[in-house]
């Protein structure tokens, strides 16, 4: 008698554990639309909308460099004092003089050196007019258009983002790359400089989706469902539909509202009627997703 006792006693033990049982804490999220950004990524170049680059039309000597490096300088302005090694020309000097207004880039003679025709001297910019330089692929074509907005960041500047537009595309494509120019404005000052190589952003389009965590998903059979909270801190389990998946997120197209709570993590199952714990969420969720193309 005594051992049925026992045996009765151990199996209702499970059964008054169960009921003692404590409501799960979980985590909830709010239901509010988030914006899905559509993107594209093109390296870019820095450049100048002022760039000459000076080369000797004839054999010189360099007598005398007349400016410096940095030096701002007008159009028709002396740069350089050159002795000419053509004996037509009588070893005549000649002073090679700025084709455009800029600031001397790079200066690649010194004094009393031999170049010959054709030979690189010197480089004039405008380091205060620049722009940014993209190739754009075939594929990509139809999909870039002026004004559009983006970024573009740099890693020797810790990846800032400065804000760009679209400026001007191209209408051929380079046989030998099978790409089509674009050109950015920068829209912000920043001390950049010619020739720097970096990698822009631009932004197609935007929209606002409802967007859930896959963790969050329960199945029943092949339906998606979410498990909400209502009155009383209760579950009950709704059917949805999703759409695309952006990364660890699934859209979802039927079956939200806005405001609502849901549980995007539990330490168990939950069943519908069940009771659980939970923080409120501080704040809506203002997280953008971006959908790279």
């Amino acid at each position: 008698m005594k051992a049925i006792l026992i045996l009765t006693a151990i199996w209702l033990i499970p059964l008054y554990t169960f009921g003692l049982e404590k409501s799960p804490t979980v985590e909830v999220k709010t239901v509010t639309k988030q914006t899905i950004e559509k993107k594209l990524f093109f390296p870019v170049e820095v450049l100048s909308k002022v760039h000459s680059e000076i080369t000797a039309d004839f054999n010189y000597i360099v007598q005398k460099r007349i400016v410096k490096l940095g030096q701002k300088v007008k159009r028709g302005s002396p740069l350089l004092s050159l002795r000419n090694q053509d004996f037509s020309q009588h070893y005549e000097p000649r002073v090679l003089e700025a084709p455009v207004t800029g600031v001397v880039a790079s200066i690649h003679v010194t004094n009393g050196q031999y170049i010959s025709k054709g030979e690189k001297i010197m480089t004039i910019n405008s380091p205060q007019e620049l722009y940014g330089k993209i190739e754009i692929s075939a594929v990509d074509y139809q999909k870039i258009k002026p004004n559009l907005k983006g970024f573009i960041q740099f890693s020797s500047l810790d990846g800032k983002k400065i804000p760009v537009k679209i400026k001007g595309i191209g209408t051929a494509v380079d046989p030998l790359t099978g790409t089509v120019s674009g050109e950015l404005e920068i829209l912000s000052q920043h001390k950049l400089v010619p020739g720097l190589i970096g990698l822009a952003e631009i932004t197609l389009e935007k929209q606002k989706k409802y967007l859930v965590p896959e963790k969050a998903l329960y199945y029943i059979g092949k339906d998606p469902y979410l498990a909400f909270i209502e009155n009383k801190n209760q579950i009950k389990k709704k059917k949805i539909s999703l759409g695309k998946r952006f990364g660890e997120n699934f859209e979802v197209t039927q079956g939200l509202q806005e405001n609502l709570l849901y549980v995007t993590s539990s330490p168990r199952f939950l069943k519908d009627g069940e009771t659980v714990n939970f923080t409120p969420p501080a704040s809506r969720d203002k997280n953008v997703k971006k959908d790279t193309l």
